[in-house]
């Protein structure tokens, strides 16, 4: 059921999706919404029927390291995105501005989260 369990997500995802496309298209907030609650309920049906997996330690060393690598890319693309169109606003593209402060309080905020549960993690398991 492993596999069928994956080709049902993708599918599921793919409907989602075009709901959501549509709804974008039309302006329909609820269809998305209802796609979204449908899809995930059907997943959560498919879900409980299937056999549970075991996960060894190396798929959570694996993922531990996907984790941080990936906080660690995007804080870093975001942040530098972000000043670069801030530098840009005060060049002479005004509309700018906003976008950019957004990415940089992002990254601001993902740096921040990381390293409170960073801290949080090293108390709990005595680092």
């Amino acid at each position: 059921m492993k596999n069928g369990y994956k080709s049902y997500r993708l599918a599921v995802m793919g409907v989602v999706g075009i709901f959501v496309a549509l709804s974008a298209l039309s302006g329909e907030f609820l269809i998305a919404l209802f796609s979204v609650v449908a899809g995930l309920l059907f997943l959560f049906l498919i879900r409980s029927k299937a056999e549970p997996v075991l996960v060894d330690e190396r798929a959570y060393k694996i993922s531990e390291k996907a984790s941080r690598r990936t906080v660690q890319i995007v804080s870093i693309a975001s942040a530098v995105v972000g000043l670069c169109l801030v530098s840009l606003s005060r060049i002479g593209y005004p509309e700018l501005l906003e976008a950019g402060l957004s990415l940089t309080f992002f990254s601001a905020i993902l740096m921040l989260v990381y390293v409170m549960l960073y801290r949080y993690y090293s108390k709990k398991f005595g680092d």
